[in-house]
């Protein structure tokens, strides 16, 4: 059997060491053929979330570099491990960078899993995953949202068994027995189902009024202006003008590239009153950038700022259930906290493929309900409000039956792979052993 480890611990790398060096005689006990990836030192590129991988080089991501190989292995493997440190509730940037590029083992073509809408596997198996997450120290909170999000990868690739421990430093002295207690309950894991509690995504409702004169729009889609991140903040843009804050609107793939220290970044979030960000959904969480750009912020954002600035967090997905945002929204809530910003809600919206990335004034009922909870928001933002729940209520409410959109949406891609001469081939299995 095969076992890779993947090691995304940008941070804790003396955790992350001392992970792998208890883990590796216990994978041999299993009789399993261990390889590795240091994530951490790979030249892996940002996903584009063009979705060429279904459509133009089915199976494969179009651009080129390490990240191929590692989908390659991991796809091959019968268990998969994955280090990090837990981040806001989620993965290291680095992890997630990789993570983002494994969209073309799963299928576009959709089905549903209780009641759920999801893709279809694109291989007949698929490895297992441990998940471990490394932390300083207990946060139960953050420990949550980690635990669900790996739960919502598993449900989506399909692994057979899964695990996700959390280790504190404090739990070091006794790995090697954590280690087995890992693979044992491992292999007795069952898949999950998609139910599961809620998480908390709520807003502060002790919140003391507070009128904003000056708002930050952040964009945390790689696809520039024609994103259905861009359309929805530029629609909010439009609202906030109209109630008469000033806003400013940043990009966080431009940053990173010509900023990677987000110098510039930080000192608009901290002159600003408000900040709400425009994201996109990637893999049932936020895209590997924007996870570098929370780590980045947060760390200057440590170094001590007083200004406590109000955040609104919008996450759209290509799903027709909203549900499927709520683990970002979680982390988004998450960093926040440890940023030092007032969380006043999120909105998560189901059916982003409907968008199209126009603007939203231009796609009439297909956008109703969004725009409807624009509006809502925006008179929560001006007048110093947390977002009320019937605008939250609103961004999840699809306009038009789940089968209908996922009709339209198999045949947009079908329509899409016939343009790159790939119709046929939008099954390949190109990883096969």
């Amino acid at each position: 059997m095969k076992a890779l480890i993947l090691n995304g611990a940008v941070a804790l790398r003396d955790m992350s060491r001392a992970v792998e060096v208890a883990l590796a005689p216990q994978l041999a006990a299993h009789c399993y053929d261990v390889a590795r990836h240091d994530l951490t030192s790979l030249e892996i590129p940002d996903c584009k979330g063009d979705f060429g991988c279904w459509t133009v080089t089915p199976g494969i991501c179009v651009q080129r570099g390490p990240h191929r190989d590692v989908a390659r292995d991991l796809i091959r493997s019968d268990l998969t491990v994955w280090i990090t440190p837990v981040t806001f509730g989620g993965y290291s940037s680095a992890l997630k960078r990789q993570l983002d590029h494994c969209i073309p083992l799963i299928s576009p073509r959709f089905t549903t899993l209780d009641g759920e809408t999801h893709h279809e596997p694109r291989y007949e198996r698929f490895p297992s995953v441990l998940a471990v997450g490394l932390s300083e120290q207990s946060d139960e909170a953050a420990h949550r949202v980690f635990e669900r999000l790996v739960r919502r990868n598993v449900l989506n690739t399909y692994a057979p068994h899964f695990n996700s421990p959390v280790l504190t430093r404090s739990d070091l002295p006794g790995l090697t027995s954590r280690v087995a207690f890992w693979l044992d309950d491992l292999a007795a894991s069952r898949p999950p189902g998609a139910t599961a509690e809620p998480l908390e995504i709520g807003a502060r409702v002790d919140l003391p009024l507070a009128e904003p004169r000056r708002a930050l729009l952040i964009v945390g889609s790689p696809r520039g202006s024609a994103s259905v991140s861009a359309a929805i903040a530029s629609h909010l843009e439009a609202l906030l003008t109209d109630r008469g804050l000033t806003v400013t609107t940043e990009w966080i793939h431009r940053a990173l590239h010509e900023d990677p220290d987000l110098r510039g970044l930080a000192a608009s979030l901290g002159e600003a009153d408000v900040v709400a960000l425009a994201v996109p959904l990637y893999v049932d969480s936020l895209p590997g950038p924007v996870m570098r750009a929370f780590e980045v912020l947060a760390g200057r954002r440590a170094v001590g700022a007083p200004a406590r600035p109000r955040f609104l967090a919008i996450v759209n997905c290509g799903f027709p259930e909203a549900v499927h945002t709520d683990t970002a929204l979680a982390i988004c809530r998450l960093w926040a906290r440890e940023a030092g910003l007032e969380w006043i809600g999120g909105l998560g919206i189901g059916g982003g493929g409907m968008l199209e990335g126009k603007p939203l004034a231009e796609l009439g009922g297909r956008a109703r309900c969004v725009t409807r909870a624009l509006v809502l928001a925006a008179n929560a933002v001006a007048q110093g409000r947390v977002i009320p729940d019937e605008a939250l209520r609103l961004a999840r409410t699809l306009p038009v039956p789940a089968w209908l959109y996922r009709f339209f949406g198999e045949w947009g891609f079908r329509r899409e792979a016939k343009k790159h001469g790939t119709r046929r081939r939008l099954g390949e299995r190109p990883y096969a052993a």
